[in-house]
């Protein structure tokens, strides 16, 4: 556990990632999945559990990610990006605005934590 966040729990303080804009959107594409996940349930409850499992990991590996460097914050980075293709399998299941659209913001966090959060040579993280 970082010092930051140590302290936060001390404190009773927010944690930084929380102001972050990435887990923002992670924790948006979290509530649309679930809502998704609950049309979906009565066609088809493997691929609702599948859809909220992967949905409510978004979150927790972007704050992770958000709060390591190196090994551990890629291997936080990787495991961010299976969630969300997985909640973007899952959503091309149903041909609906809401699923395309859950579709389109996991593919464009994806590429956002790409570029935010993969360590590049030679760039500081």
């Amino acid at each position: 556990m970082s010092r930051v966040t140590a302290r936060n729990e001390c404190s009773g303080a927010r944690p930084e990632y929380k102001s972050h804009p990435l887990w923002g959107r992670a924790i948006a594409i979290t509530r649309e999945a679930y809502a998704l996940a609950e049309v979906l349930r009565t066609r088809d409850a493997a691929a609702a559990t599948s859809l909220r499992r992967a949905a409510v990991a978004i979150p927790a590996r972007v704050a992770g990610a958000l709060e390591s460097r190196g090994a551990r914050r890629a291997e936080e980075v990787l495991a961010a990006r299976g969630a969300l293709a997985e909640v973007a399998r899952q959503a091309r299941r149903d041909d609906s605005p809401a699923a395309r659209r859950l579709r389109d913001e996991a593919e464009d966090l994806d590429a956002r934590v790409i570029f935010d959060l993969e360590p590049v040579p030679g760039r500081v993280s």
